[in-house]
């Protein structure tokens, strides 16, 4: 029997868009404090170190850019000048020491993943010595991933022979969408045939896991332009994608606005961009992972999801498990010792910090018994597909889960009624539909959003 091929109810689909966070951690972020800092993230590496044989997970953010795009939401620093970026890799460098020593004998790293901005901003000899300040540190595992992100437009065939030399077997590539016009308002260029020729030459030095990031809901896009693009895609034949929603979020963002002056695809469009997206997708082989995540059934991350591997960190869904993560560089968030903490969000303050010899921490939060336990709870739901409260029993020696969670169970209901679950005594089950609405089960179980539905709480990116 064949592959079953998935459709979309737009109705649907459009019913349950609202805001609501992607959960890459529980508790989010807005629920951080700003009176964590330096101490207590060095307290929270102390008692990360006491577990010296589990490998860790490393983000290193890398956040320059020669050029704004005006779609983006990420934390980024638009210069040209080698002397900004030298300052910032020689306090990387000094970060990456300092935490190193922290963590004791605990330097074993199953996942490296690079972010950005745009980490190919960076000349192929500062590549190599980016990936020396974390090797000559900590020691990678004989299966462990090592990813980039990059932009096709400014990564060459050196800098990518350059990666491929160093280990990396990963490279995703934020494409966005391939119509011109759409190109040009986003101030995001790239030619189709230059994105291919990455992908081929990638293939041909041995990077076999090619990633790639569109966008629906940008301005001037329709549905026309997103089919093309989505055609095209299909052809180059990624392994994964992702396939966000435009997150236009002026209040944080205010380049934005920039972009009201153009046709945004509206509330019932954005529905219809995103149902075409699955629907073209899973026409051509790719299944759906979970929320707008894609891929091929020989992909790594489609197998994690079938034997119940699959992790959920900062970086996305993964297929290394490692139960926490290191990041360095500015704006990064860490997760050990039961705390998460994020570094200061401009390179300036990062700088000024790692100069004063101190932990360049701007918030955090250490977790509390029941924060671990909901965020267990939403990783199975968004990684396991399954929710069984007798294992979660068992795994945190509780003897109560169903009394516990009994008004979650009885909120599911009507997503079960959706058909995006099955619920029985005790235990969670996602249905494929359902994957694309994981934001919306995992919320039934956040207690912090639970608590600000009647207030003015943190706003977030739309689930649709």
């Amino acid at each position: 029997m064949g592959r079953e091929v998935l459709t979309v109810d737009e109705a649907q689909l459009l019913r349950f868009s609202g805001a609501g966070p992607r959960y890459t951690s529980y508790p989010t972020v807005p629920e951080w404090s700003d009176d964590f800092g330096p101490e207590q993230a060095q307290v929270a590496l102390e008692r990360a170190a006491q577990a010296k044989d589990e490998a860790l997970c490393i983000y290193v953010h890398l956040p320059f850019c020669a050029r704004l795009c005006l779609y983006c939401g990420c934390t980024v620093q638009i210069t040209r000048r080698e002397d900004i970026v030298e300052s910032y890799l020689e306090a990387l460098d000094v970060e990456v020491a300092r935490v190193a020593e922290l963590l004791g004998e605990r330097r074993q790293v199953a996942q490296l993943h690079w972010g950005g901005g745009t980490p190919t901003h960076l000349t192929p000899a500062q590549i190599v010595r980016v990936h020396d300040m974390v090797a000559r540190r900590f020691r990678f595992t004989p299966d462990a991933e090592k990813s980039i992100e990059v932009h096709p437009h400014v990564t060459t065939f050196e800098q990518v022979d350059t990666l491929a030399g160093l280990g990396f077997d990963r490279i995703s590539m934020g494409i966005q969408d391939l119509d011109e016009r759409v190109q040009e308002v986003i101030h995001r260029f790239q030619t189709t045939d230059e994105t291919r020729a990455l992908v081929d030459h990638c293939r041909e030095v041995g990077i076999n896991g090619i990633n790639v990031d569109l966008m629906y809901g940008l301005p001037e896009q329709t549905v026309e332009t997103f089919e093309r693009t989505l055609d095209t895609i299909a052809e180059i034949r990624p392994d994964r994608l992702a396939v966000y929603g435009y997150a236009h979020v002026p209040w944080l963002k205010k380049f934005q606005l920039s972009l009201e002056k153009y046709a945004l695809p509206g509330p019932v469009e954005r529905a219809h961009l995103f149902a075409v997206a699955v629907e073209r997708l899973s026409e051509q082989g790719y299944e759906v992972i979970g929320l707008d995540h894609f891929a091929l059934e020989t992909d790594a991350l489609h197998h994690a999801l079938v034997n119940g591997t699959l992790h959920r960190n900062f970086m996305g869904y993964t297929t290394h498990p490692a139960e926490e993560s290191v990041a360095f560089g500015m704006s990064s968030i860490s997760d050990v010792g039961g705390a998460f903490y994020q570094n200061d969000h401009t390179t300036r303050e990062y700088e000024a910090a790692v100069a004063a010899g101190l932990l360049p921490v701007m918030r955090g939060m250490n977790r509390s018994a029941e924060d671990d336990l909901r965020r267990a709870v939403i990783q199975d739901v968004m990684c396991r597909m399954v929710l069984d409260l007798d294992e979660l029993e068992a795994r945190f020696g509780r003897t109560n889960l169903r009394q516990h969670f009994a008004q979650e169970w009885t909120e599911l209901e009507p997503l079960a009624a959706e058909g995006f679950c099955e619920l029985g005594d005790g235990r969670l089950t996602v249905l494929p539909k359902g994957r694309i609405y994981l934001r919306h089960l995992a919320m039934v179980f956040d207690e912090y959003l639970r608590k600000k539905r009647e207030t003015k709480g943190p706003r977030f990116s739309q689930t649709v």
